[in-house]
């Protein structure tokens, strides 16, 4: 059992290595910007009548998630997937919901309310657990074919789903009002810059499909980029967000090219962000010796007229390596599964 345990767990490492290698590549050598911190407590799961969307849960769903529990505690031995996929999906329910001391987790682990920031975001590995368990609870009570039991049965997925589909329905119909008001474009734009041309933004909206959109919205929070000192909301409008409008951008590979002109020579932030693994060239020479301000912009000495500035990030070699034992890894399991079902088949065929 234990060895089964590191198999897993090491084949678990090499198929995710993608994943955690890149957040690797980045947080041991960058200090990285985090997002806004939120009060986990008042973001866990709870109970509502009529919402059913940020972690609310309702009154049925409840319901049905508290009689399957009920029902895997009476039949922990009928089914030994249903009774492990209901267990660990209840325990993960709890951990996002109120009945976990968020408070006092988020007063011992500070971190905790930027880096999870909506304690109801874990529910997301519940959900399909505990759904997989009421279809195997469901399945096998209408295996025993006693119409009353298949009739309570149905109703109990049918209520919580008329109730899910109800709430989906209020929901759409509140956001379809907003959208058709010519008056109002955008619901929510607390972290982000918008054009003052709303009809503009409108028609952008409804019938382009071309990245304009990009043009006129910026996130005003610089999120996950890098920073020096200390990072600031301010900082990456005043420095990044106002200023790109006098920079022409294109991207070649994975380079990015800034090109502007200079009336005179002079030092200038650029409005770009540099991690340690980035790599500036300014008009085709290498910068190496460059001041950063706290957000890690690049202060360099622009010349007289047109400047070039190409920006690129490096790739450590030892996780490209990574990325492919990661991609074997996959094919090697993609043929392992397809040769394992081949050969189920053909036994099941000769049986």
């Amino acid at each position: 059992m234990i060895a089964d345990f590191f198999k897993a767990l090491g084949t678990t490492l090499v198929l995710t290595a993608n994943v955690w290698g890149a957040m690797a590549v980045l947080f041991l050598n960058n200090k990285i910007s985090m997002p806004n911190r939120y009060n986990l407590y008042k973001h866990a799961v709870k109970y509502s009548n009529f919402v059913n969307i940020h972690g609310k849960l309702l009154l049925f769903i409840l319901l049905l998630i508290v009689l399957q529990f009920v029902y895997v505690l009476f039949h922990f031995k009928e089914s030994t997937v249903n009774t492990m996929v209901t267990m660990v999906g209840v325990i993960i329910l709890i951990l996002a919901s109120k009945l976990m001391p968020w408070e006092k987790a988020q007063s011992v682990f500070p971190s905790l309310t930027s880096s999870v920031q909506f304690a109801y975001r874990i529910i997301v590995g519940a959900v399909p657990l505990v759904l997989l368990g009421i279809g195997i609870s469901a399945t096998k009570l209408m295996d025993k074919n006693i119409e009353l039991i298949n009739i309570l049965a149905i109703l109990g997925l049918v209520f919580p789903f008329a109730q899910n589909l109800t709430a989906n329905y209020a929901t759409n119909l509140v956001r379809t009002t907003e959208f058709l008001n010519p008056k109002k474009v955008v619901i929510i734009q607390t972290y982000s810059k918008i054009t003052k041309n709303r009809s503009k933004l409108q028609g952008i909206l409804r019938n382009t499909n071309d990245g304009q959109l990009f043009k006129y919205i910026n996130h005003l929070e610089p999120d996950y980029l890098p920073y020096t000192k200390h990072a600031s909301n301010i900082t990456y409008q005043k420095e990044i967000l106002n200023k790109i409008k006098h920079y022409h951008y294109d991207v070649k590979g994975s380079k990015l090219i800034l090109t502007w002109h200079n009336k005179r020579a002079k030092k200038r932030t650029l409005p770009i962000v540099m991690y340690k693994q980035s790599r500036i060239i300014l008009n085709g020479k290498m910068q190496t010796n460059f001041k950063q301000n706290t957000i890690a912009q690049p202060i360099i000495k622009a010349r007289k007229g047109k400047n070039t500035a190409i920006l690129q990030f490096i790739t450590p070699i030892w996780f490209k390596i990574l990325l492919v034992i990661n991609i074997l890894a996959w094919l090697v399991l993609i043929i392992y599964g397809a040769r394992y079902k081949k050969k189920r088949i053909n036994y099941s065929k000769s049986n």
